[in-house]
């Protein structure tokens, strides 16, 4: 999944949906004032597909409540979604749906989800959209450990132990590639145990990798420190 926690509150839900769009790549903006056939709106997440062919316009509501979604704020919902000219409507339940909410969204453009179902069916975007934003820092890192790769600025040699070392380390980085930009559900098996190094090259401890969310954090925090190990190791 997309997320490794739950929101615990109407504020996080919200946060986590925009979060999600956002790292898919769209354009996405929370709590955005619409206009309306009879005035204006406070949507709760707003978002388009911008990268797609027909760059689908998605209005969300979030609903943290204690007790299911009535089949009166699908309707509510449903005009809002008509009178805005969205492509597609998702309400995001807490506690699920009324049966009578389901039998209001048939037949039209919104859907009834629960968090973990939204991130379920963007979970192939997702991760494309957090592939492309990263894999510069997977190219940078690339001339230093591929075959026969590059030579240091001095005409010296480097120790090939230190550099499969090092890859091993940022193994995250250096992984992202091609397959992870497909639609087509690659999953990565987890757990990965990288080595932790200190400035010196030297193994002082163990990071687990359980989820894709640690996964791409570990990218975020380690990308810069990544390509100035390899860049110290070639003497640059």
């Amino acid at each position: 999944m997309i997320f490794d926690t739950e929101p615990q509150n109407w504020t996080e839900l919200q946060n986590y949906v925009g979060q999600m769009f956002e790292e898919c790549g769209f354009e996405t903006e929370i709590s955005k004032i619409v206009e309306l056939v009879r005035g204006k709106k406070e949507i709760d997440v707003y978002t388009q597909d911008i990268k797609s062919e027909y760059k689908p316009i998605i209005l969300v509501e979030c609903k943290f409540w204690n007790k299911p979604v009535s089949q009166e704020t699908i309707h509510s919902f449903r005009t809002v979604i008509s009178d805005f000219g969205a492509n597609i409507g998702f309400i995001v339940s807490k506690n699920g749906f009324q049966r009578g909410s389901y039998q209001a969204a048939e037949k039209t453009n919104i859907k009834l989800v629960t968090l973990k179902e939204l991130e379920t069916e963007y979970y192939n975007k997702w991760k494309q959209g957090m592939t492309a934003k990263y894999m510069p820092y997977a190219d940078r890192l690339f001339p230093y450990w591929d075959y026969p790769g590059k030579t240091p600025n001095d005409g010296g040699t480097i120790d090939f132990d230190t550099n499969q070392l090092i890859r091993r380390a940022y193994s995250p980085i250096c992984r992202l590639g091609p397959r992870d930009q497909m639609l087509d559900g690659f999953k990565r098996k987890y757990p990965i145990n990288l080595p932790i190094l200190d400035d010196n090259f030297q193994i002082v401890g163990e990071k687990e990798i359980l989820t894709d969310r640690q996964y791409f954090d570990f990218i975020e925090e380690n990308k810069d420190r990544a390509y100035e190990q390899f860049k110290k190791l070639y003497r640059e």
